[in-house]
């Protein structure tokens, strides 16, 4: 599992990797599964295509970023017409915060739709900040360190019933040339992974259950989704520690009256065993507690939920109010009410595809400071 600071670094870039497939058609998403959905194309003669397109965001963890994507857009049947379109997506993103990513993905849709092939390959440089382990370490504790990775993550799911899918898949992760200041937080508290070490690898595999009845991938105003999974890493599959880790996501969306919606998401990342720090369950981010810097706290496990109110305002553009409550703890029954920390704001949404509802969010969230977002998509 990669750490959440850096997945919040790569969201810009992934979910603009989405948008050629939306590109190629008008009519509304047919949604199976958990991944980015590509219009129904059955009114459309599809054509491959190879598209390359600028990349500009902003968010408290980078600051600036620009980069150059492009992605190949292509069909697994051409005679399949209700077969959404494949994604083999590519690119380079650099950040003012001196962080780099490259990447280079897919969305693999087979024939009928039986089997979803997904992959993301990732190298990154990403300097950063430590507070320390736990749910209450104080502002005066923030360190800076640097950090190389490689990531690798093939996955394969297969529909089994509706809108059911199971799967699974291998995770390898390389963390390398760790930089660190002495006498910090680090060295303090051993932390595995990073103290006394200037690299670590993580192999091992997952287990992935799908349930998809949204009516829409980008902006979902009625169905749910829950996505279950669970990864485990040995040494003996030449892993450098033994853990393992439980994500569950739960969505929930309500369609209100005059184009008015009520979104609910629950979220639990739960590791145990000899986690080393890139894999800690984290607090904070560009999505699940707005507010605060992704990996303001971090623990083996987190509990998040949040509620957001989304509502048009005129033409293109809508706007959102939104808030939430999370902690992290190093074991489960440790979360305590009181422990709870909170988060909200609110922001403007601009229709950047108005016929697939895909948006340009731009939000301000404050948890123990004010954070700014200028992402592409929804949070959740």
């Amino acid at each position: 599992m990669q750490a959440h600071t850096l997945r919040t670094f790569c969201l810009v870039f992934l979910i603009a990797l989405s948008l050629p497939a939306a590109l190629q058609a008008q009519n509304k998403n047919r949604q199976i599964g958990s991944f980015p959905q590509a219009p129904d194309t059955t009114e459309i003669i599809y054509k491959n295509k190879l598209l390359i397109f600028p990349i500009v965001a902003l968010s408290t963890e980078t600051n600036w970023v620009f980069g150059i994507a492009n992605a190949y857009i292509f069909k697994t049947s051409k005679k399949d017409t209700a077969l959404r379109t494949s994604t083999v997506p590519s690119g380079f993103l650099y950040t003012l915060n001196d962080q780099i990513l490259v990447a280079l993905g897919a969305n693999i849709f087979l024939p009928r739709e039986k089997y979803i092939l997904r992959f993301e390959n990732t190298y990154s440089k990403f300097p950063d900040k430590f507070w320390g382990i736990g749910n209450d370490t104080p502002e005066s504790a923030k360190e800076s360190y640097t950090f190389s990775q490689f990531y690798f993550n093939p996955q394969l799911s297969r529909k089994v019933k509706g809108n059911i899918f199971l799967g699974g898949g291998i995770e390898y992760q390389s963390v390398f040339n760790i930089r660190y200041d002495s006498g910090g937080n680090f060295e303090k508290d051993q932390v595995l992974g990073v103290y006394n070490r200037e690299q670590y690898k993580v192999f091992g595999f997952s287990l992935n259950f799908t349930h998809d009845s949204r009516n829409h991938a980008y902006t979902p105003n009625k169905g749910s989704l829950l996505r279950i999974k669970y990864a485990s890493f040995q040494q003996g599959l030449g892993s450098d520690y033994t853990f393992r880790g439980v994500d569950i996501d739960f969505r929930k969306f309500f369609q209100l009256r005059s184009g008015k919606v009520l979104a609910l998401q629950g979220l639990g990342n739960f590791t145990f065993g000899d986690v080393p720090y890139r894999n800690l369950a984290v607090l904070g981010g560009n999505s699940m507690m707005r507010g605060y810097y992704s990996g303001r706290y971090r623990d083996q496990k987190f509990i998040g939920a949040q509620l957001e109110y989304r509502f048009p305002i005129y033409w293109r553009f809508s706007g959102v109010a939104f808030g939430s409550a999370g902690q992290v703890a190093p074991q489960m029954e440790t979360f305590a009410f009181d422990r709870f920390r909170m988060a909200g704001g609110a922001g403007v949404r601009f229709a950047v595809l108005p016929k697939e509802n895909l948006n340009l969010r731009f939000d301000l969230g404050y948890g123990n400071s004010l954070n700014y977002y200028v992402v592409l998509a929804e949070s959740f």
